[in-house]
């Protein structure tokens, strides 16, 4: 399917991305995402330390290019002659999702069988209310 001109793109696409895969794990979550023009693969980096790490790594990323033209025959077209990278003065396109609201429950354990001192009306009655809303939380 990706061998038709129109998936053409869609197959680079999959094999930037095992390039990226490939990588060592902190340059990997570092690319934030990669793009070619003019016959160049462009990594777009999250943080200009990693950019000079990145540069250090070009030499390991063209033979991970070479290799995976062998390895894979959905990657066999691609036609890169050069590999840059470059830090990005843009948000972060992708944030992380924000973490799963969490839904803890528990069983009452309290009674609400205590006995009220409070000699203020006011605070009487405001611990009046939280014996009530006790006894219903120990009651379901």
């Amino acid at each position: 399917m990706t061998g038709k001109p129109l998936f053409q793109k869609i197959g680079q696409k999959k094999c930037f991305a095992k390039v990226v895969s490939l990588l060592p794990p902190q340059l990997a979550k570092a690319v934030m995402f990669t793009y070619v023009k003019n016959r160049t693969l462009f990594f777009v980096l999250n943080h200009p330390g990693l950019k000079m790490e990145f540069n250090y790594k070009i030499t390991l990323i063209k033979s991970l290019l070479k290799k995976i033209k062998d390895i894979d025959p959905n990657c066999k077209n691609m036609d890169i002659t050069d590999v840059k990278a470059f830090v990005t003065n843009k948000i972060d396109f992708n944030p992380p999702p924000p973490p799963p609201e969490s839904k803890f429950t528990y069983k009452e354990r309290a009674s609400g069988r205590f006995y009220n001192f409070a000699t203020d009306p006011k605070l009487k009655a405001l611990f009046q209310q939280i014996k009530e809303e006790i006894r219903k939380n120990a009651a379901s």
